[in-house]
């Protein structure tokens, strides 16, 4: 099992997972809904988006090997599958996001030129937007749940 300072690893990662998991699904939500503010939130939300994807992955492997090292429960296996689901939504939201910036941030999308009249399609551009709001909207659902299931197999009698 992996310690940080004598506390399991899970145990310290998981609160950066808690806060970034639920400011980036914010900030797509705002992302989507004011076009005002696209360039301020774009490479915050790319940047966080990103880096979610490898501090999830992380966190849930230092939970596996918590979980080898502890007696099991329902609740920690509930808890532990729960992780499973936010660490496959961390990796779809970076892509929906990634995707959504290059059809709407016209900074980034220059890049991506050859994609031509489907990068600058206004369907495509506004349908990528409703899914990133939904997405970001799933995405503070999953790790508000994860985070209560892990709650609860600790603190549960």
């Amino acid at each position: 099992m992996t310690d940080i300072a004598g506390l399991p690893a899970h145990i310290l990662l998981i609160h950066a997972v808690v806060v970034l998991a639920p400011v980036a699904g914010l900030a797509a939500i705002a992302y989507a809904a004011a076009p005002r503010w696209r360039g301020y939130l774009a490479w915050p939300l790319g940047v966080l988006s990103l880096g979610l994807v490898p501090l999830s992955l992380i966190t849930a492997e230092a939970g596996e090997q918590l979980e080898e090292a502890r007696p099991s429960s329902a609740l920690i296996r509930e808890h532990a599958e729960q992780g499973d689901v936010l660490k496959a939504v961390s990796v779809v939201f970076f892509v929906i996001v990634a995707a959504t910036l290059v059809a709407s941030y016209e900074p980034i999308g220059r890049r991506f030129a050859f994609l031509g009249s489907l990068r600058t399609n206004r369907v495509v551009r506004l349908s990528l937007l409703v899914v990133a709001a939904a997405a970001g909207a799933f995405f503070i659902y999953q790790s508000v749940i994860t985070g209560h299931s892990g709650a609860a197999s600790v603190w549960s009698p």
